[in-house]
C-alpha cells in the first residue's frame, strides 16, 4: 500500500511536537497518514521523536504535515502533488534550534611554556627553511600578519615577566629585613648579636615550631589566649629579626614601624610576644653545669691557681626611669650608681659561660641579700669554689655549705697589704675579669643604654634574661679557649 497518502481534510493536526499546523486554519497544508509498513512506520516515529504508549498511539487519524517533507520528497503531476512511497518525514523545528558550536579560542600560554613553546617552533621553522631551500619559491608560503603579532606579544610578555622578577629581586634586597643583611656577617652582628647569617639562621630553625604555634592576647585584642587572631603581616624570621635589632640595637618602636612598614602598635605587640616567646623557650635551657662539665671544660689559668672553682658571681645593675611614687623611687634608688636602677646577680663558668641568670631586684637592695635571695647557693654543692668581688661577704654562710669563697684580701689595721696579699688580690683580679667582659658583651644589647622606662617595667626581666641567654651564642671570650 503506498505510503503517506495525501490528504487536505480540514480536521487534522500535525502530530509532530512542536507543530502547530491545523487544517481548519490554512488550506494550502496537506497532511499524510503513517505508512502501514513496519519498516517505513518505525522510521517516519523514530523521525518525528514519537514512541508508542500511553500518551501516543498511531490511529487513522494520526497524521504529518507537508511541512516536514522536503521538495524532492514529493512527485510532481499537471493536477497535483503525491508524496513518495518511500519519504520520510526530515524537517523538524528543533533541527533549527541547535546550538551552534562556540568558536574556538586560543589558549594563553605561562611565559614558561610560551619559552619552550617559541624555541619548539623555532626549531621547527629552521627544519622548514632547511628542508624548503631546494624546493621552488611559491611553495613556501609567506608569514600572515596575525602571526608575527602574536609572536611578538609573546616576547614582550616573556620580557615583562622577566622585568617583574628582576624588580622584585631588587625590592627584596632594598626592603629592610633578615633578606637584605643575610650575605653580609658584619650588619649581621651589629643588627641580630649572632656573628653570622648562619648561626641567626640556625638559632631560628630550632625554634620555629613553637613559633608557629605561638599566640598571645595582643594578636586578637581579647583578655583571653585563643589560636584565632590576626594573621601575621611579616613572614616569621623577619619577625625575630624586628625584635632582635630592638633589643640589639636598640632602636625605638616608631623607627622599626617605618623601617618594616607596620604600625606602632603592631610593632610593640610583636616585640612583647616575642620576648615572652624566647623567654619561656631559652629558660628551659639547662645553664647551670654539672661538676664534671666545669672540670672538662676549666682553662689552664684556673686550673693552676683555683681548680674547684665552680663559679665567679657579680651584680650588674641597669639604669631605669625614675618613679613618681617617693616610696618606690626610695626602693628602686642606687647609691652605688646614683640613679633609680635595677640589678640582677650573674653567675659566669670559668670557661666564660653564663651558668646562673636572677631575676631583677630594685636597686637598693645589697649584693648579700640579692645572693641569698635568688637561690644560687642551693646549687652549690661540697667542696665548690665560688670567687667574687669585695662586696659579697658571703663566707659565713657559704662555709655552712660547705663551700670555700675567693675574695680579695681586705685591708686591716696594719695599714698595708703583705706581699702575699697583693699577689693573692691580682690574681683574683686576673680571673675575676672575665665576668666583666660579660657583662660588657650583654651591655651591648644596646636597649639598655638608656634608663629603661617604667611602661616597660612590666617585661624588663624577660628582655635583660633573654639579652644574658644569647650572649652565650656569641662564643668564648678569649680566643685560645675556642676549643
Amino acid at each position: 500500500m503506498m505510503s503517506g497518502v495525501n490528504t487536505k481534510r480540514s480536521n487534522y493536526h500535525c502530530c509532530v511536537p512542536m507543530c502547530n499546523s491545523d487544517g481548519r486554519y490554512d488550506s494550502t497544508i496537506h497532511f499524510h497518514h503513517i505508512p502501514k509498513d513496519k519498516d517505513l512506520k518505525k522510521q517516519w516515529i523514530t523521525k518525528i521523536r514519537r514512541d508508542e504508549g500511553p500518551l501516543f498511539k498511531v490511529t487513522a487519524s494520526t497524521v504529518v504535515c507537508s511541512k516536514h517533507f522536503k521538495t524532492e520528497d514529493y512527485n510532481w503531476t499537471p493536477l497535483r502533488k503525491r508524496l513518495k512511497n518511500d519519504s520520510i518525514p526530515s524537517v523538524f523545528n528543533w533541527v533549527e534550534q541547535t546550538t551552534p558550536r562556540r568558536p574556538l579560542k586560543r589558549k594563553i600560554l605561562s611565559p614558561k611554556k610560551m619559552l619552550i613553546e617559541s624555541s619548539v617552533h623555532n626549531e621547527d621553522e629552521e627544519d622548514i627553511t632547511t628542508s624548503t631551500d631546494c624546493l621552488p619559491s611559491t611553495s613556501v608560503s609567506s608569514e600572515t600578519d596575525e602571526e608575527s603579532d602574536i609572536k611578538r606579544l609573546r616576547l614582550e610578555l616573556v620580557e615583562a615577566k622577566k622585568r617583574c622578577q628582576d624588580l622584585e629581586a631588587q625590592l627584596s634586597l632594598e626592603k629592610f629585613g633578615i633578606e637584605r643583611f643575610s650575605k653580609d656577617d658584619s650588619l649581621m652582628l651589629f643588627y641580630t648579636g649572632f656573628t653570622s647569617y648562619k648561626h641567626f639562621y640556625l638559632f631560628y630553625r630550632c625554634v620555629e615550631p613553637n613559633a608557629k604555634t605561638m599566640v598571645s592576647a595582643y594578636y586578637q585584642g581579647t583578655p583571653t589566649f585563643s589560636l584565632a587572631g590576626r594573621k601575621r603581616n611579616m613572614l616569621l624570621i623577619d619577625e625575630l629579626f624586628m625584635f632582635l635589632c630592638r633589643l640589639r640595637v636598640g632602636l625605638l618602636e616608631q623607627d622599626l614601624g617605618v623601617r618594616f612598614n607596620c604600625s606602632i602598635s603592631t610593632v610593640s605587640r610583636k616585640i612583647i610576644t616575642w620576648v615572652n616567646f624566647l623567654y619561656m623557650v631559652l629558660g628551659r635551657i639547662p645553664l647551670w653545669m654539672s661538676r664534671e662539665a666545669i672540670d672538662e671544660c676549666m682553662p689552664e689559668c684556673f686550673k693552676v691557681l683555683y681548680p674547684k672553682t665552680r663559679v665567679v658571681i657579680d651584680c650588674t645593675e641597669i639604669k631605669t626611669q625614675q618613679p613618681s611614687s617617693l616610696v618606690l623611687n626610695s626602693q628602686m634608688y642606687s647609691n652605688y650608681k646614683g640613679s633609680c636602677t635595677f640589678k640582677c646577680l650573674l653567675g659566669v663558668a670559668p670557661h666564660g659561660l653564663i651558668t646562673f641568670v636572677s631575676p631583677l631586684y630594685t636597686g637598693c637592695m645589697s649584693d648579700v641579700e640579692i645572693t641569698k635571695l635568688s637561690g644560687l647557693l642551693e646549687l652549690l654543692e661540697n667542696g665548690d669554689d665560688v670567687m667574687a668581688d669585695k662586696g659579697f661577704t658571703l663566707r659565713k654562710i657559704l662555709s655552712e655549705r660547705g663551700v670555700t669563697l675567693n675574695i680579695p684580701v681586705f685591708l686591716k689595721n696594719k695599714g698595708k697589704f703583705t706581699l702575699e696579699e697583693v699577689k693573692e688580690t691580682e690574681q683574683i683580679a686576673k680571673l675575676r675579669i672575665h665576668i666583666e667582659r660579660i657583662n660588657r658583651r650583654i651591655k651591648e644589647y644596646h636597649l639598655f643604654d638608656t634608663p629603661i622606662p617604667l611602661s616597660l617595667a612590666g617585661s624588663v626581666n624577660q628582655l635583660w634574661t633573654v639579652a644574658c641567654i644569647l650572649a652565650n651564642f656569641k662564643g668564648p671570650i678569649v680566643q685560645s679557649w675556642t676549643k
